[in-house]
């Protein structure tokens, strides 16, 4: 490490921050995301490499320096939930005997806290989803919808329902 006692450093760098600079020449962290760089285009990886420096080497250190959501109370990087004090959150101590939420130990206990990365990485899954729907509406929806109309009207082409049609309907 380089300078171990530097807590700015530590958390840009390193197995337990960001990870800047580092670089990794081991086949199986490179096959372990893509399931193999040499069949994924380049250019996909070229898009999550950019989309990477974006979240993880700018959004995600810009959030936690300027302590959004009170987020320099916690790790940089953890999947675990913190209270605002930055210690672990009990989350049994907000949940009664069957495993509902207690809203008057919710209230005591207090709100629980997520690090910035991890709110960032789920804001940008349930991004994903919905990128995934619309693009699906806009480029294809068209195409869904004429297949879905013709399969109602028209079964001569079809060979499964061919074959299907010599069983009968119970």
């Amino acid at each position: 490490m380089l300078k171990p006692d530097n807590i700015l450093v530590s958390q840009l760098t390193g197995i337990n921050g960001l990870g800047i600079g580092s670089i990794e020449l081991d086949w199986n962290a490179w096959v372990s995301f893509l399931g193999s760089p040499i069949i994924v285009p380049f250019w996909a990886q070229i898009n999550i490499m950019i989309g990477f420096v974006a979240v993880a080497w700018i959004l995600a250190p810009a959030t936690y320096y300027t302590n959004l959501w009170g987020s320099k109370a916690m790790p940089i990087t953890s999947n675990r939930v913190f209270t605002s004090d930055g210690y672990f959150y009990n989350v049994s101590a907000v949940l009664d005997s069957r495993l509902r939420l207690n809203e008057t130990a919710y209230k005591n206990y207090g709100e629980l806290r997520m690090p910035a990365v991890f709110a960032i990485s789920y804001a940008i899954s349930f991004a994903a989803i919905a990128a995934v729907i619309v693009h699906t509406i806009l480029y294809h929806g068209k195409t869904i919808i004429k297949q879905f109309r013709s399969s109602l009207k028209d079964n001569t082409n079809d060979i499964h329902a061919k074959m299907m049609s010599r069983y009968p309907e119970w």
